[in-house]
């Protein structure tokens, strides 16, 4: 009877523990094995970011009071104000514009730290530059403020009123958990503003083991391994299936027509027009297709060359354009014709486009090559801006230009116009000037040059020979005569009869750069190329001085004889 007892108590109490949940780190199971817990990872320390800014899609938050100005407050702008805009400013950045009559900026960026601080200490940097034209009362200051206490933590970063454009960087103490925010204050009444970017902070974490939940060690433990078991449930640790002990499988993508396929996996269909989007991380390549390209960027996209080249190609007739926010082309680059205009007018090449010419001094024959132009797109209006001092270099001959004109780079390295002995005649028409002045013509006796000059003998008698003549206008536009009616008056000299006279008043030669090394090279013409009448004026004027000589020494004549007159009158007069 008592093993009959037995048998029936061990039977229900199999089928009762067989039934049974177990739970460790709960007290209502509710699995055969229920296991609860907080895993805490273990961390190795390091750099943590607390805050990384470079203002792609970020949405301005500020304290603002400011007035009068065409926007009020900080903007995240990708183009800012070049008075403003700090060195390091790139792709977004937060900027502050106080420059324009009424307007009265005062306003204070706010940027919440996306994580807070374990530890004691952090790091803050960022790029920044203010601009102060000078009037009083404008200042730019900077300071971590602590979100938790609502009062600022510390010094300021920054709090200044002269000119900045430059980077921070320094160390802060703050208290652990707390939460933080950094604070940009802009004071400005019509000033120029205040820009920053690049906004870091960071602290240094200490090692951790960590806490877990589970553990299993049988001896297959490793670094990387999942639990995996046998066809009859045995677990144990393994490497992840495929190799390489990172939990991932290496794979090779590959399309074929529209078939995206990945290695020892599925096949998928990509729809061959419509609706169809592709994501490529790190690239496109394509060799045997048709790759398009469009849409909008979600985020600042950088492509760095390293030490290779990027080309843009082109075999047929198409363009790259580039359009400013209205949809106006502002530059475009025509293939076909190896052009590229700046502007809305298109990259239409001039007309004179592979016609040739030869240069002032008989090199060539040059074909016209237009490769950049600018053009707005109407018939007039079109600008070019330069720098307030700047200079434009063709081989050997530079444009020097600055607040006060322009000219050239070196002394006696140009000429404005071209008459050379090859006959190759580029005249200007009319030259409008206040002043003419010839530098060269005139010396000082403090020059130090005395000892070149001597008084001029050529006078009277030179100007007596020559022979002003009066002829008609031999102007010609486009190769063409312009009609006799039109033909005016010029007053001159024959060229050749001044050469024997006045020499110095005649271009025989020049030096002249027959190429691109810059050395000059002296030319004598086969004829005159033209006169230069300032060198008349001397001559001139040591005429009229001579001939003012002979008109004293006349008037003294003419005084002699008429006392000789009176004395003979006297003498008459007395015999009567």
């Amino acid at each position: 009877m008592k093993t009959i007892y037995y048998y029936t108590l061990l039977v229900f109490l199999t089928i009762t523990m067989s039934n049974a949940q177990v739970g460790i780190g709960t007290t209502n199971p509710d699995a055969t094995l229920h296991i609860v817990g907080t895993t805490v990872p273990g961390s190795v320390g390091g750099l943590v970011e607390l805050l990384n800014e470079d203002f792609t899609g970020y949405t301005v938050v500020e304290n603002n009071s400011s007035t009068g100005c065409t926007v009020d407050g900080w903007e995240n702008t990708t183009t800012g104000d070049a008075n403003v805009n700090c060195t390091s400013c790139s792709g977004n950045w937060l900027y502050i514009d106080s420059d324009e009559s009424g307007c009265t900026q005062n306003a204070t960026a706010i940027i919440n730290l996306t994580t807070s601080p374990t530890n004691t200490t952090i790091d803050i940097s960022f790029d920044y530059r203010y601009n102060n034209f000078g009037a009083s009362g404008d200042s730019f200051r900077v300071y971590l403020y602590n979100n938790t206490l609502s009062s600022q933590q510390g010094a300021n970063l920054i709090n200044t009123t002269a000119d900045a454009n430059t980077s921070y960087s320094s160390s802060i103490t703050v208290i652990a958990s707390n939460s933080y925010s950094l604070r940009f204050e802009y004071n400005g009444t019509f000033d120029y503003g205040a820009s920053l970017d690049n906004v870091l902070v960071t602290e240094t974490s200490v090692a951790s083991a960590g806490a877990y939940t589970f553990r299993l060690e049988d001896g297959q433990q490793q670094d990387g391994y999942v639990m995996t078991s046998d066809a009859n449930g045995n677990a144990t640790w393994m490497a992840p299936s495929g190799g390489g002990g990172s939990g991932t499988d290496s794979q090779t993508l590959s399309i074929s027509g529209n078939d995206l396929t990945i290695s020892n996996g599925n096949t998928v269909t990509i729809p061959s027009s419509g609706g169809g989007t592709y994501s490529f991380e790190n690239g496109i390549t394509e060799s045997g297709g048709t790759v398009r390209l469009g849409g909008a960027l979600t985020q600042a996209t950088y492509i760095d060359l390293n030490s290779r080249d990027l080309y843009f190609e082109g075999t047929g007739t198409g363009d790259i354009t580039f359009e400013d926010n209205s949809g106006q082309p502002q530059m475009t680059t025509n293939f076909s014709e190896g052009y590229t205009n700046f502007g809305a007018g298109g990259a239409f090449v001039d007309s004179d486009d592979g016609t040739s010419f030869s240069d002032t001094f008989g090199g060539g024959p040059f074909t016209k090559e237009f490769v950049l132009g600018a053009y707005n797109g109407s018939s007039g209006g079109t600008s070019i801006a330069l720098g307030s001092i700047e200079y434009v270099v063709d081989g050997t001959n530079e444009l020097f230009y600055e607040g006060g004109g322009f000219s050239p780079m070196d002394d006696f390295s140009s000429d404005l116009g071209a008459d050379p002995f090859s006959g190759t005649t580029r005249r200007w028409d009319d030259v409008f000037a206040d002043d003419f002045i010839t530098p060269t013509n005139t010396y000082s006796r403090t020059s130090g040059k005395l000892s070149t000059t001597k008084d001029l003998n050529k006078g009277l008698s030179i100007l007596m020979q020559l022979k002003p003549i009066s002829y008609k206008d031999q102007m010609t536009i486009k190769g063409k005569a312009i009609p006799e009616n039109t033909k005016e008056d010029k007053l001159g000299f024959y060229v050749e009869e001044l050469l024997n006279v006045l020499p110095e008043a005649v271009k025989t030669s020049d030096w002249v750069s027959l190429d691109e090394s810059g050395n000059k090279t002296h030319i004598v013409y086969n004829k005159p190329s033209g006169i230069k009448f300032t060198q008349i004026i001397p001559v001139t004027v040591k005429a009229i001085q001579e001939q003012q000589e002979q008109v004293e020494d006349l008037k003294s004549e003419v005084e002699e004889l008429k006392k000789q007159i009176q004395e003979l009158r006297d003498l008459i007069n007395a015999k009567k």
